[in-house]
């Protein structure tokens, strides 16, 4: 390879490079050592040494994403988009553009956006793009971005469909003089939903606090609702916290999609794995594992007709166009 040819760190190695946190445990091996990838950003055939991953990219603008030695988020977004599933892809993006406490974010929404709308024809591209429409700025933990997700997709991709619901947003009280932020917001109810973990919040100061922020808050008429890892992890108790979710809101979750099944089945590997893979679309949903929602039987009756036609047929995509 021609000395004057620079080369860029590329891919999940670049994952590594800019710190992006959370990565291990949830969509990756916790000890995972992600191998060295480059890309050269030429047209032309080039030299690749053995046991070397170099890439090339001819994209008109694409070279314009590099800082120092290497690709920056953007860009690698779309590098990796093909290698994760959706929910892998939409979990990598909170992350990248979660919150920084005294630094600037590593990226932002708009930002992955941007590139992603400019660089046509990247490989990668059309899935982001898909993904990109859920993402928020500025989640603050790994389970926030989690919690995010089962709230906010919509039901097609496993979620609740609460499309109102912000990330971390800031309330100023107009009494007392007091901050907080939300770290899911729904601004049509003022609805606080507070993610409590046990490491940070099971402390006796810890749990005075909580109440005082929230009664704060709802003095000044803000709903305060608060979830622990038990009530996602736990079918009944997800039920009953989206049922609690649904009322306070004014929406109801009614479930048309028929791919709501697998992928709820998903969002909860992603909940709960060890940096193994996430269920594939072969493995059949059964009704007790997903909750039970206002149209849910209907819904589960087409899918059933799609896993028994993909069974027949399993190189045909798993989708229905309507109901038998």
């Amino acid at each position: 390879m021609s000395n004057y040819i620079e080369k860029y760190i590329c891919g999940k190695f670049a994952l590594d490079y800019w710190d992006v946190p959370s990565i291990r445990g949830k969509i990756e091996p916790p000890n995972m050592i992600f191998p060295e990838e480059y890309v050269i950003f030429t047209d032309k055939p080039i030299y690749r040494p053995d046991r070397a991953l170099l890439h090339t990219c001819c994209i008109l603008g694409a070279e314009k994403y590099v800082e120092g030695q290497a690709c920056t988020l953007p860009l690698v977004f779309l590098q990796v988009a093909q290698e994760y599933s959706i929910h892998e892809l939409i979990y990598l993006g909170l992350q990248i553009c979660s919150y920084r406490e005294g630094n600037r974010p590593r990226s932002t929404v708009e930002e992955l956006r941007a590139c992603a709308e400019k660089l046509q024809g990247h490989q990668g591209r059309r899935k982001a793009l898909r993904a990109i429409r859920y993402l928020e700025n500025n989640s603050r933990s790994p389970m926030e971005s989690i919690l995010y997700m089962f709230l906010r997709l919509p039901n097609a991709l496993g979620g609740c469909g609460f499309n109102e619901i912000v990330l971390n947003k800031e309330i100023v009280l107009a009494k007392g003089n007091k901050t907080y932020f939300a770290d899911l917001y729904v601004p049509s109810c003022k609805l606080d939903i507070e993610y409590d973990s046990k490491e940070f919040h099971s402390s006796a100061s810890e749990l005075s606090k909580d109440r005082e922020r929230a009664a704060h808050l709802e003095a000044e008429g803000y709903r305060v609702v608060s979830v622990g890892y038990s009530q996602l992890s736990n079918l009944e108790a997800f039920r009953n916290l989206t049922r609690q979710l649904s009322r306070l809101i004014g929406k109801r979750i009614y479930i048309r999609a028929r791919k709501f099944f697998e992928n709820f089945v998903a969002l909860c590997d992603l909940l709960q794995r060890k940096g193994h893979s996430i269920r594939s679309r072969f493995r059949k949903i059964h009704l007790n594992e997903v909750p039970w929602h206002s149209g849910v039987r209907k819904a589960y009756e087409i899918y059933l007709v799609a896993w028994n036609r993909l069974i027949r047929h399993p190189n045909r995509s798993l989708v229905l166009t309507r109901a038998p």
